[in-house]
């Protein structure tokens, strides 16, 4: 892995590739012409899209990318309280700090897409991850199997519970937690789940009150999800057979949103 500053990052296992593609350097991809796999939205002051890439590699096997960027779409932060900065600057720190985070913490590591490429120019920036081969959004695998058995279903509330968990664990609220931004991939006889769009999130301290906060936003975006699962999601969360007091209320604020 070569890095070069908070402000560029290269994965070296990578490099050739892009460089054999042209794509090695923040104008090629910048300049990069291709379908949008979701269009730019607008807002901010600014416009923000999302690319799919596949590169050959030398012995033609096929490496997917997610080529995101923007410009002009910017948050407060610290480092510039009044300009701001592109909020991709956020996701690369966050990845960043995940990873240091994973190779210590191997039984409760968070799977996430593996960094590539970032850079940043002024208010441009940049951020290329290895496609997630295999996965698919909670939303989407949840679609694509409605008659999925009770224990398939449990199977994965207890999964996804175990990985939202280890996020939590390592300090991070996500902030953005949408059964969209859950992936996962079905095994035989369980799931991989990991996580992504890291760009709202944030590292705090404060965790043990901030995690109620995502898994509230999860609820409520979650109607996909039946009321018995996302019960049987919450125990497994917190490791539990009988709802605490503070996990009832917790419940009710879930269950009493209109």
């Amino acid at each position: 892995m070569q890095r070069h500053s908070s402000s560029h990052f290269l994965c070296a296992n990578h490099a050739g590739l892009l460089q054999n593609h042209h794509l090695g350097t923040f104008d090629a991809l910048w300049d990069y012409q291709g379908a949008w796999f979701e269009a730019p939205n607008h807002e901010r002051g600014g416009w923000s899209g999302v690319n799919y890439i596949e590169l050959a590699d030398e012995k033609g096997a096929l490496h997917g990318f997610y080529l995101k960027r923007q410009e002009g779409h910017l948050r407060k932060s610290w480092r510039q309280p009044l300009s701001g900065e592109p909020t991709f600057v956020r996701e690369f720190e966050i990845l960043q700090f995940l990873k240091i985070y994973n190779k210590k913490n191997i039984e409760k590591q968070v799977i996430m897409p593996e960094l590539i490429f970032f850079e940043r120019r002024n208010h441009q920036s940049i951020l290329l991850t290895k496609a997630l081969t295999g996965f698919f959004s909670v939303d989407v695998w949840l679609k694509n199997n409605p008659n999925a058995s009770i224990k398939k279903q449990r199977t994965l509330m207890q999964f996804l519970a175990n990985n939202v968990k280890n996020l939590h664990s390592a300090g991070v609220q996500h902030r953005s937690l949408y059964l969209k931004h859950l992936f996962v991939k079905e095994l035989e006889y369980n799931f991989e789940v990991a996580l992504i769009d890291f760009e709202k999130s944030r590292i705090t301290k404060l965790i043990g009150f901030f995690k109620w906060m995502d898994l509230i936003k999860l609820y409520q975006r979650a109607s996909a999800i039946s009321v018995k699962n996302k019960l049987y999601f919450l125990k497994k969360y917190c490791n539990i057979s009988r709802l605490s007091v503070i996990q009832q209320w917790f419940w009710y604020c879930f269950t009493h949103q209109k």
